[in-house]
């Protein structure tokens, strides 16, 4: 059996018998795993996992996606994607001890909207997926709690992105070079984030809010680098990989690469398409300063323009919303008039209520009713159930072998597993037929399949049992 970690503290997992979740040995906290079904699956998780804790979430989300593609219906890889897409790190809660999440890639998308997130729920079973809706609603309240953050911070027209120390704790040349460039801008008038100075005043506070805001309203990035190892820091590389990711819808967006002592072959290869800028080569802070004006005009300029833009897009975005909101009520209607999403009835509920106060002939008419059973079969399922639910043996006449203890002990589980799957499929349809019907529906086919394959089974075993102790 594999030993899966924590993706909290990083702690081993003692499994659960269901196989799907574990709690840590650690830190407590129960949480969901792949299903350990298969070697290259579980190889492939654990260095995603390996490559989350390490904060690389791009790296990690591409592991996650390429076992969804080879194993389209494991919850945990689709789950994955979403904890990358929203750059979730664990920390420690100063007030409480325990690790809890925090966000270092904040979207507009809301978590419990999210297609992957919806796939990790499609295919989960109802244990996994009532801890993934209890962690999705956690995230949600963070991204809610940094969106209303950053909505207060002010638009910035440039952002700097660089590594601060070295492996030694030291300030790096990048730094140096990368507050160079911001002096000369700040004295231009354009309104720049850069972290050594406006995240100072933020000590002992998420610096998520201002990123976002900055990234998301700056027209302009500068990302430096004087070693291809300082280009691909970890936090450097989510901050431009994020801005190259906004560029996609939004043309008026440049990101300029600036390098000092190393080849243009040495930067990343997202940005051999990108125009950089030699800053080993004379005058080259004037050249930049210069282009930067070219993209987005003087300070004063750019802030007008901005401002209504970002006027115009906070109306389409309230417009589009609106109409999102009205298509999905629509299809939600839609679903609802079109799906037979029946449950199943709690007839193992009645037939024991039945049997315990000793009216067969009531269990024989309920097996007869919901299971569509003649007399002569729903009488056969009768003493079958009560031989399952009351008995340690299967009653064989005297003279006659024995029945197999195995056989009916198979019997004696199905007939259990009928009660869980009622109880199961009820709890769906309360928890799902208003807020998504069509796949209320499809699980209550499923359900039904399941009462189904549990009949043929006691059918099956029974029929074994009379031919090999001679009952037939």
């Amino acid at each position: 059996m594999s030993v899966f970690k924590c993706k909290r503290c990083g702690g081993s997992l003692l499994m659960e018998p269901a196989g799907h979740i574990g709690e840590c040995e650690y830190c407590g906290t129960r949480q969901t795993v792949p299903a350990d079904n298969n070697e290259k699956k579980t190889n492939l998780y654990n260095r995603a996992q390996r490559l989350f804790s390490n904060h690389e979430f791009d790296k990690a989300a591409a592991v996650y996606e390429s076992i969804v593609s080879e194993f389209p219906e494991e919850p945990e890889a689709y789950w994955g994607i979403v904890l990358c897409r929203y750059g979730i790190e664990y920390v420690d809660d100063p007030a409480t001890g325990r690790k809890v999440p925090t966000c270092h890639r904040l979207s507009y998308r809301e978590v419990l909207s999210d297609g992957d997130f919806e796939q990790a729920l499609e295919y989960a079973d109802p244990d996994s997926r009532r801890l993934y809706r209890e962690e999705a609603k956690e995230l949600e309240r963070i991204r809610e709690g940094i969106l209303s953050v950053s909505a207060k911070e002010e638009p910035y027209d440039i952002f700097i992105s660089y590594k601060e120390t070295d492996d030694k704790g030291n300030r790096t040349l990048d730094s140096v070079l990368a507050q160079d460039v911001y002096d000369a801008l700040t004295r231009k008038g354009y309104r720049v984030f850069f972290s050594r100075i406006s995240l100072e005043d933020k000590l002992g506070q998420e610096y998520e809010p201002y990123i976002f805001a900055a990234l998301n309203s700056a027209k302009v990035m500068l990302v430096f680098g004087t070693d291809y190892e300082y280009f691909n820091a970890v936090w450097v590389r989510n901050e431009w990989s994020r801005f190259l990711a906004l560029m996609g819808s939004d043309p008026q967006k440049f990101l300029i690469p600036c390098y000092k002592d190393i080849e243009a072959y040495d930067m990343p290869s997202e940005f051999r398409r990108l125009q950089a800028q030699d800053l080993g080569k004379i005058g080259a802070v004037q050249d930049l300063l210069r282009g930067i004006e070219k993209l987005i005009g003087s300070r004063q300029q750019s802030r007008e323009d901005y401002i209504k833009e970002l006027e115009q897009k906070l109306a389409g975005l309230a417009e589009g919303k609106a109409a999102i909101d009205r298509m999905y009520e629509e299809k939600r209607q839609e679903d609802l008039a079109n799906s037979d999403f029946s449950p199943v009835p709690l007839t193992m509920q009645a037939i024991t209520g039945c049997l315990d106060k000793g009216d067969q002939r009531g269990a024989v008419d309920l097996i007869k009713e919901n299971y569509e059973m003649n007399e002569e079969e729903a009488a056969r399922y009768c003493r079958l159930m009560y031989f399952a639910l009351h008995g340690d043996h299967y009653p064989v006449p005297q003279g006659k072998p024995p029945a197999n203890d195995e056989y009916f002990n198979e019997i004696r589980n199905h007939v259990f597993d009928l009660d869980k799957v009622e109880k199961e499929c009820l709890k769906t349809y309360e928890e799902e037929k208003n807020s998504r019907p069509a796949y209320c529906a499809k699980r209550m086919d499923y359900y039904r399949g399941r009462v189904k394959y549990n009949l043929e089974r006691i059918d099956y075993w029974d029929k074994r049992i009379r031919k090999e102790s001679g009952l037939d």
